[in-house]
């Protein structure tokens, strides 16, 4: 390119930035009463400022405009359809209360923000009585952040729309919103490579839902008190990274779910007080390392289609059951790089005191065992019974040949009973403290 044509392009972007300029809807001296009338008198690239009000529209963007609310204005749609379409690329929507989309009666995603283009930014606006949240369509690059949505959570689920559905949509960014009461309060549908980040959901059917949408990157997340936390499907290169998961309790309740789901990453997560924390169903080659599962009613369930996975550097501590395998173990690797998992029912002692038990540890108790072929076992898992089962095992030494952590690290535990795997210096300190009381005594 010649230097009169770098001075052509140069002349021209400025030229369009001098010529941009701010209009001002609603109240005394504006320039428009309504938003509609602003957006069909504005040129690409104006900034649209709309004044705290009450606004009952329906509105399309489409053309590059930045509209941003002042002091929380309330836009009302008309209660068919959605409220804001933006159609152009490069544009921005905050500072909105918007309420009153359709409710999907006609098959439609009715939605407070359909986003039909890319590049744009939906960032600090309110949304109520929405049937979806925000939605993105075969678009991408667009940044969805510290919104505030709540779905119609007076009707049943399957009345319901998703909070933030991305479909056919890949490399979206999606942060730090807040969202409850939805069907799925976020969902990555056929939309690869997109990023869920510091995001706070709760009372939803799916917290988080991925399908078809591989290399998605799930991070620090908070998903809470809904059927279930995040459910990921049919996707490969996971990476779902120091989120928590708590109580998730609903039919079927569980916390984190990896269905036909290969070569991911599950590191750093806390799993709390879930029915089940995590369920793996017919996925491979994955990795877990350096979660936490505690208080939960079953910490993990595995299916005998789950192989090649592994786990190592994880905590397991108070659950009603560590593991439950629905049939064989299949290829499951309880260590990583030499070091296995820290059990809270570990038995075993660390005579050498570096960190890891010298008896392996079995994963399965006798009574998961049984209500792994028998679900309806589990009516009896804090009966007497199970606990005899589970003392009969140990003391008939008949240690099964496979779901062996056969390097479980040995860690402090937060728990009162304190008597299984025991370091080398704490027995010594109390073997010394026994032989000085004996020594003193006038025996």
């Amino acid at each position: 390119m010649t230097r009169i044509a770098v001075a052509a392009v140069a002349l021209t972007l400025v030229s369009a930035a001098a010529e941009a300029r701010t209009w001002i809807v609603g109240g005394s001296g504006a320039d428009f009463p309504l938003i509609a009338p602003a957006l069909a008198g504005a040129a690409a690239g104006d900034t649209i400022e709309v004044r705290g009000g009450v606004y009952r529209e329906d509105l399309v963007v489409d053309k590059r405009l930045q509209l941003v609310g002042i002091g929380r204005p309330r836009l009302f749609g008309t209660g068919l359809g959605t409220v804001v379409t933006i159609a152009s690329p490069g544009c921005e929507l905050s500072g909105f209360a918007i309420e009153g989309s359709g409710t999907g009666s006609t098959n439609a995603m009715d939605a407070g923000v359909q986003v039909l283009s890319s590049g744009n930014r939906v960032v600090d606006n309110v949304l109520r009585r929405v049937f979806y949240g925000i939605v993105v369509v075969d678009a991408t690059h667009n940044e969805i952040a510290d919104n505030d949505i709540t779905g119609l959570d007076q009707l049943p689920f399957g009345r319901r729309g998703d909070g933030i559905y991305l479909y056919r949509a890949p490399e979206n960014f999606v942060a730090r919103n807040r969202i409850r009461g939805e069907r799925d309060a976020i969902y990555f549908q056929y939309a690869p490579r997109g990023r869920a980040v510091d995001n706070v959901v709760s009372d939803s059917r799916y917290g988080l839902h991925d399908m078809f949408s591989d290399d998605t990157v799930i991070a620090r997340n908070r998903f809470s008190d809904s059927t279930v936390g995040a459910n990921i499907m049919n996707s490969r290169r996971i990476r779902l990274e120091g989120n928590r998961i708590e109580r998730n309790r609903g039919v079927p309740g569980i916390g984190l779910t990896l269905k036909d789901c290969d070569n991911s990453v599950v590191r750093g997560n806390q799993i709390v007080a879930n029915a089940r924390g995590l369920l793996i169903d017919g996925s491979a080659t994955n990795r877990f390392a350096g979660n936490l599962f505690t208080a939960n009613d079953t910490a993990l369930a595995i299916s005998s289609s789950a192989e090649g996975n592994e786990f190592g550097d994880n905590r397991f501590d108070d659950n009603w059951s560590d593991v439950v395998l629905s049939g064989r173990d299949s290829r499951t690797r309880w260590s990583i790089d030499g070091r296995g998992n820290t059990w809270g029912r570990y038995r075993g002692f660390d005579f050498d005191g570096d960190g890891i038990g010298e008896t392996p540890h079995p994963v399965v108790g006798a009574f998961e065992r049984l209500e792994g072929a028998n679900a309806a076992a589990r009516l009896f898992l804090q009966s007497p019974a199970a606990a005899g089962l589970d003392l009969a095992a140990r003391l008939s030494g008949d240690v099964p040949f496979d779901a062996l952590d056969a390097k479980p690290l040995i860690g402090t535990r937060p728990r009162s009973d304190r008597r299984s795997g025991i370091p080398l210096a704490t027995l010594c300190a109390a073997a010394a403290c026994a032989l000085v009381y004996i020594g003193r005594s006038p025996c």
